[in-house]
């Protein structure tokens, strides 16, 4: 049997797709952060979170792949006469490969250096939509921060390899208890071992992690156990001074073990992560190892999708109605000015089920724009990419907002052309794309509002009041856009159902259409007004649940050993003080650190200077709080700010004084004692103010 064309054609599409399918499903599980420093890279993508969030990230990786690859088959021309050049201009001869040769090129030109980044980018926002490497770099400052619980038989065993033999050269004598709580090499050299007697052979299976991790990293956890024993050495050393009264500073020999305990802490959390289904699973997991956690963490971060998703379908269902009954009303209009035949030409729907459907479109036509907006924005923000951190800027990124408007309108636009195929009828696909064509500019600025809107201050007086009156602005101008849209579509439909229905277009069918192109203006500024209302609901809530309520407040921070160690004054007009927990120490490079302080998307930025002429806090140049779940954490940064770099310092803030808040203005006069300006800040002076917010 011979096959014309068209089934020579779809072969070569469907072998092509399988082609593209294949090679994107084994692609997706290839590492996109290039973080050597966070040993995320060494791990593949599918240990780095749930299977179900991964599944969902590969299955659209595979999808956009496959949509790229059709995009290229159907659109045969350009091929064509590049094709053709010099060949003699027969098009079948191209039309027919072209679906294999548009796969051969997709998956041969990922490799040239340009196009691969750009690969690199689309898996890695894949990635981080299903919290990959975020959900492990949470549990890994999660237990940077925890108290670790010390077995005594392993607590022994860890010991004796320390001590050494008796009666050697080498070996110590003292009393390691108080110093293992004290100094950090020697903390962090106990807790590494404590978590791999957890993880030996004989007791792996209570811990809870699947075997098959295990299997596939076999040789990387027994890297980090010599490396462990190798250190024996270094921090026998460091304990001997310690012991003797000295107190040593061993930059090599504590970066070797802050480095040993991130690679170790990585490996359980992709463990972890590759095992259990959501964030309460895992700390439960982790428990198992030593590590405690307060019931707060263990609550996790309570999902604000499924009660978002409620407030949109009922939103969109209460406007479907209305919407329903005023386009039911225009057409009877419409039949009384010119003929009902006119309505086909008008694009207006008939029928119950064609009106409804005609909103629940439209709905999904700027809710893909949106959605593909926000997740880039969200993704950024999660690798602190958005606003200038650093800087404490909170100016409008505008230059960043370039990818994510993109990504709303290919998206908007895909749907769109969608839209179009499956309301088309027979045979009438291609046109009907060509249609929507002039509609696609709708999606790019839908995607540009919200995303303006969503970097707007949405502070918690008159927050409804302020979203209202942003909303109505976004309805103006997509009313606007809608309306030069319609006037620029409508009548070139017009004349073209005119030629094909040899029908006359009168001064009424002209009037019709320019009431028509109104019309849809007010659904599509009444509809974006909505979409405007969810969005910024939406990124209230998921924003409250990244940032601390900390401002105006005093917050302790508290180390691994289970107690305070600083304590930060976060003054309501953007200042910031830390100062020893333990008023009995004269810290001064502790105390005397102050500061600024901005609340970004990412969480609470603190940016700080030493008075004392250090060049850093011992907390780091700049702070990050933030919540992991419901707890509260903060971390320090040297340089800059930035995801994949680790911080200097990791601590658990403890928000049980927060009650204990003070006006500003009360607060800046207890820091001026007698004889001192109220501009100049001591280090006295804060403490009086810290200490009277305690009492």
């Amino acid at each position: 049997m011979m096959l014309d064309s068209a089934g020579k054609w779809i072969i070569a599409f469907a072998f092509g797709a399988v082609m593209v399918g294949m090679y994107s499903w084994s692609r997706f599980d290839e590492p996109s952060c290039d973080s050597q420093s966070e040993y995320f890279s060494r791990y593949k993508p599918r240990f780095s979170t749930s299977y179900g969030r991964y599944a969902r990230a590969k299955w659209a990786y595979v999808g956009a792949m496959i949509v790229m690859y059709m995009a290229f088959s159907l659109v045969p021309e350009l091929f064509n006469k590049v094709a053709n050049i010099g060949v003699g201009g027969d098009p079948s001869k191209t039309i027919d490969g072209l679906p294999l040769a548009v796969a051969l090129a997709l998956v041969t030109l990922q490799n040239v250096p340009g196009l691969k980044e750009l690969e690199r980018r689309i898996r890695g926002f894949l990635h981080s939509v299903a919290r990959i490497p975020d959900c492990v770099r949470r549990t890994v400052a999660q237990m940077r921060s925890s108290q670790f619980t010390f077995e005594p038989g392993v607590y022994q065993c860890q010991t004796k390899k320390l001590v050494g033999q008796p009666g050697a050269g080498n070996a110590l004598t003292g009393d390691l208890n108080k110093l293992r709580e004290d100094d950090e090499i020697l903390h962090i050299w106990y807790c590494v071992g404590g978590v791999l007697a957890a993880l030996s052979e004989r007791r792996r299976d209570g811990v809870g992690i699947d075997p098959i991790f295990f299997a596939y990293y076999r040789d990387e956890l027994d890297s980090i156990a010599a490396k462990h024993i190798a250190l024996v050495e270094l921090v026998r050393e460091h304990v001997g001074e310690c012991l003797k009264g000295n107190s040593p500073t061993d930059p090599g020999t504590l970066s070797e073990v802050r480095d040993l305990r991130d690679r170790l802490y990585t490996f359980v959390a992709c463990g972890v992560h590759s095992t259990v289904k959501n964030e309460a699973d895992s700390l439960d997991v982790v428990t198992r190892l030593g590590f405690s956690f307060s019931e707060e963490s263990r609550k996790g971060a309570k999902s604000v999708v499924g009660p978002l998703a409620g407030l949109s379908f009922i939103s969109v269902a209460m406007l479907s109605i209305l919407t329903g009954y005023s386009a039911q009303a225009f057409s009877e209009l419409v039949e009384h000015k010119v003929d009902r035949a006119w309505l086909e030409g008008l694009r207006i729907p008939t029928g119950t089920l064609g009106l409804y459907a005609w909103t629940w479109l439209a709905a999904l036509f700027y809710f893909m724009a949106i959605f593909g907006a926000l997740a880039v924005r969200n993704a950024r923000i999660t690798r602190r990419e958005w606003f200038d951190l650093n800087d404490l800027n909170r100016e409008r990124p505008l230059l960043r907002y370039v990818t994510p408007i993109m990504v709303g309108t290919i998206l908007g636009s895909f749907t769109m052309s969608i839209i179009a195929v499956i309301t088309a009828k027979p045979g009438t696909a291609g046109e009907e794309i060509v249609w929507s064509l002039p509609w696609f500019p709708l999606a790019t600025v839908m995607a540009a509002i919200v995303v303006v809107l969503s970097d707007g201050r949405l502070t918690e007086d008159g927050f409804w009041r302020s979203t209202a009156v942003r909303a109505v602005l976004g309805a103006l101008i997509m009313t606007l856009i809608g309306f030069l849209t319609s006037r620029l579509s409508i009548p070139l439909r017009l004349a073209a159902f005119a030629q094909d229905k040899k029908m006359d277009l009168t001064d009424d069918v002209y009037w019709t259409g320019i009431y028509t192109s109104a019309f849809i203006a007010a659904q599509i500024g009444l509809l974006a007004f909505v979409l405007c209302v969810i969005a910024q609901v939406a990124e209230r809530y998921i924003t409250r649940g990244r940032l601390p309520a900390a401002a105006g407040k005093l917050v302790e921070l508290i180390t691994r050993q289970g107690r305070p160690e600083f304590s930060i004054v976060l003054d309501e007009g953007g200042e910031a003080s830390l100062f020893a927990a333990n008023r009995a120490e004269q810290n001064i490079t502790a105390s005397g650190c102050r500061g600024r302080w901005q609340l970004f998307p990412e969480g609470m930025a603190v940016r700080w200077s030493a008075s004392s002429g250090e060049c850093y806090c011992k907390v780091g140049e700049f702070g990050l709080i933030r919540r992991c779940g419901d707890a509260v954490i903060y971390e320090g940064y040297l340089g800059q700010f930035f995801a994949k770099k680790k911080p200097v310092f990791d601590a658990r803030v403890d928000e049980r004084s927060n009650d204990n808040r003070m006006p500003s203005k009360r607060r800046r006069e207890g820091r001026a004692p007698a004889g001192v300006q109220p501009g100049l800040k001591t280090a006295v002076a804060v403490g009086s103010a810290a200490e009277e917010m305690r009492t």
